[in-house]
């Protein structure tokens, strides 16, 4: 009798850790999911005033860039997987969703004293966008990210 109540003990013990085990890798895999449908599809920074402008987009695995309003001299280059990921770990330091309610730390641009500039992202069928804000001078919590761009970009002129 003993034997009998120990070998189902064992049984059930057994079942019991492939089915935390199996738990575990449908954790992994949904975590692992969610990240990426967290990846931003596009962002976009662009500044502009009289006789300047400038866009800067990455799309995919690709940074574009033009100085042209019509946007018919466009520069693409592809970015290393090192450099996207670098964008995406910036992106998850503020909330995409607050970025209209960002305040700019300069008001320059309200008197032509600096470009115009915002930034937008889109993901999934959602757009994100700044309000106005100074070129080279963006709200404190999208700076990082917005430097990281100009200084793609600023790369890619060179080679």
């Amino acid at each position: 009798m003993k034997l009998i109540i120990c070998v189902i003990l064992m049984l059930i013990t057994t079942k019991e850790c492939d089915k935390t085990q199996k738990d575990m890798v449908n954790n992994a895999s949904q975590e692992m999911m969610d990240r990426q449908s967290q990846e931003i599809e596009k962002m976009t920074y662009q500044a502009a005033t009289r006789g300047f402008f400038l866009k800067i987009w990455v799309e995919g695995d690709t940074l574009s860039y033009t100085n042209d309003y019509n946007l018919q001299d466009v520069k693409t280059h592809k970015i290393s997987e090192e450099q996207r990921t670098a964008l995406n770990e910036k992106t998850s330091q503020f909330d995409m969703t607050k970025l209209s309610e960002l305040k700019s730390p300069s008001e320059s641009h309200q008197f032509d004293g600096a470009a115009i500039a915002t930034f937008e992202v889109t993901k999934g069928d959602e757009t994100y966008k700044t309000n106005a804000f100074d070129h080279q001078n963006p709200p404190k919590e999208i700076k990082a990210l917005v430097e990281k761009l100009l200084s793609m970009k600023a790369m890619m002129e060179k080679q």
